[in-house]
């Protein structure tokens, strides 16, 4: 039987679950929770319902079948949030609500696993990443759950990876115990990158363990370890999944950028690679110049792809916040063509959503603009990006205390995020706007280390010493400003001119600004 709903196509003959002709890797508990509904679509599904349909009657705790409807959900294109696929109706149960559509006439047999051992005759035909089965280091058997859990869950949210074909956790769970040779499974299954871990849990604290390796030659590309506070099931999984993909993502398109220079004729994939790698490496006007050229030119060699459009969109609209490669209000109209024909080419791309609320910023058009990083990250709860522009548009909706929590989120997701300076300009700003200068004096500190080339970051810090009666201190960031910063000679004119880029009539963000203006005035800047 084949089911058609959306843009998705179930085969549960074969077990396939395929988003526009693109097969998804789906856990196999996941996939048959999925089928469940549909087939049950007709009526609400309860827990006992699910339990006894899905898991064959056996005990099971209310945060796994939360966890495993969530990551439905997710592979589905659809959210808690949203529920435009899998409704949950309060104390009753869940239901499939999408429009279906039957073929009874397509059932095929089911492909048969390749046993262990097997060669694959042909590489993947784009970048490919497996996640193996995590090791349970705690000693304890009765944690295998966690790890097994964490697998299939990070198999899932690096689905939503763009370019990236990622191998389904039924097969990894294959590999579970395997000692046969990294390179090996590389070879056997013809992908190009294994995730390997461990986890560990001891009292209250998880332990997680992660590498991303070369599966041709066995190299690290990347490694992380970090704690977690156990609490409850799914948020502890998505902690650490959230992290994991969300560097992930970062290191593989750097890996695959790297591979894309060496390209004689670089097609539309290798020079988006090369782009996003080098948009991920440093954040400098040379390099986000670079970054369109090469964007430009994949979109002229292949204008179907959501992800080089909306790259491309993100690319000129944050010059144009920054005012950098003098680009002006005739780029800003380039971005929102670009970010609209993302859109239409896949209406669920969450980046195309954030690309969506920084060009409604730049219109002045903040609540739009903050609707649009709700949306982005409904589609995709690990993009960090989002995270941080959904707290930068608290603070210009006029709702600054508001805004720190989910920068501090987007810097759990992605803790070495070439953006970071960017996320902690935005909590330094959220403290300023709230009268918390010496916070946000610490906060603009640690923006300018590591984004020592953005001229609000810098001016925001001199405001704030001269507001908290550090006057030395304040004359001391303005000299090093100027140093920086000459040509223009800034002025408060030059400010008021590019704080236009994001007008706005809050009238807290006004009050704000004036605060702003005052403590510049007060450094020694002049008006003129």
């Amino acid at each position: 039987m084949r089911y058609e709903f959306g843009e998705h196509a179930l085969d549960v003959g074969r077990r396939e679950l395929r988003r526009r002709g693109e097969r998804i890797a789906v856990e196999p508990q996941v996939f048959d929770l999925i089928v469940y509904l549909v087939e049950n679509r007709e009526r609400v599904v309860s827990r006992d319902d699910l339990i006894s349909g899905v898991w064959g009657g056996r005990i099971v705790s209310d945060s796994a079948v939360t966890t495993r409807i969530n990551a439905a959900r997710r592979a589905l294109g659809d959210s808690g949030a949203a529920q435009k696929v899998i409704r949950t109706l309060s104390r009753k149960g869940v239901r499939f609500i999408a429009e279906v559509q039957e073929d009874a006439t397509s059932d095929r047999p089911a492909s048969l696993p390749r046993p262990a051992g097997a060669a694959s005759p042909h590489p993947l035909p784009k970048p490919s990443i497996l996640v193996l089965p995590f090791r349970n280091i705690s000693g304890d058997p009765s944690q295998d759950y966690l790890t097994d859990a964490i697998t299939s869950d990070l198999t899932v949210d690096l689905s939503c990876m763009p370019d990236v074909a990622v191998i389904s956790a039924a097969t990894a769970l294959t590999y579970r115990g395997s000692s046969l040779d990294i390179r090996q499974i590389g070879r056997e299954l013809g992908v190009r990158y294994l995730v390997v871990g461990s986890i560990g849990r001891s009292g209250d604290r998880v332990r997680t363990n992660v590498q991303l390796l070369d599966a041709a030659t066995g190299e690290q590309l990347w490694g992380d370890r970090f704690e977690n506070e156990f609490i409850a099931l799914g948020d502890l999984e998505n902690a650490i999944t959230g992290r994991i993909a969300a560097s992930l993502n970062v290191h593989v398109v750097r890996a695959e950028g790297r591979r894309a220079e060496s390209a004689p004729q670089p097609d539309a994939l290798d020079l988006r690679l090369r782009a996003t790698s080098l948009r991920f490496s440093s954040v400098t006007p040379e390099n986000t110049s670079a970054t369109r050229t090469l964007l430009q030119r994949s979109v002229a060699l292949d204008a179907r792809s959501a992800e080089a459009w909306a790259r491309l969109a993100e690319i000129i609209v944050s010059d144009y916040l920054i005012n950098w490669n003098n680009t002006g209000a005739q780029e800003l109209r380039e971005a929102e063509q670009a970010v609209q024909k993302a859109l239409l080419i896949d209406p669920n791309h969450a980046l195309a959503h954030v690309v969506h609320g920084l060009i409604a910023r730049a219109r002045g058009e903040h609540h739009s603009a903050l609707e649009a990083f709700s949306r982005a990250i409904e589609l995709d709860r690990n993009l960090a990006f989002a995270h941080a522009h959904k707290g930068n548009q608290l603070i210009l909706v006029g709702r600054p205390a508001e805004a720190p929590p989910f920068v501090e989120q987007a810097i759990r997701l992605s803790p070495q995020d070439a953006s970071i300076g960017i996320f902690h300009w935005i909590i330094g700003r959220a403290r300023f706007f709230l009268g918390q200068y010496d916070e946000a004096i610490v906060w603009l500190r640690k923006s300018i280390e590591t984004r020592p080339n953005l001229w609000f970051n810098r001016l925001y810090l001199v405001s704030a010493c001269a507001l908290a009666d550090m006057p030395e201190e304040a004359a001391r960031a303005l000299a090093e400003f100027n140093r920086r910063f000459h040509e223009p000679v800034y002025t408060l004119a030059v400010v008021l001119e590019h704080e236009r880029a994001t007008p706005n009539d809050n009238p807290i963000v006004m009050a704000a600004r004036e605060k702003f203006h005052e403590g510049l005035l007060r450094a020694g800047m002049a008006e003129r």
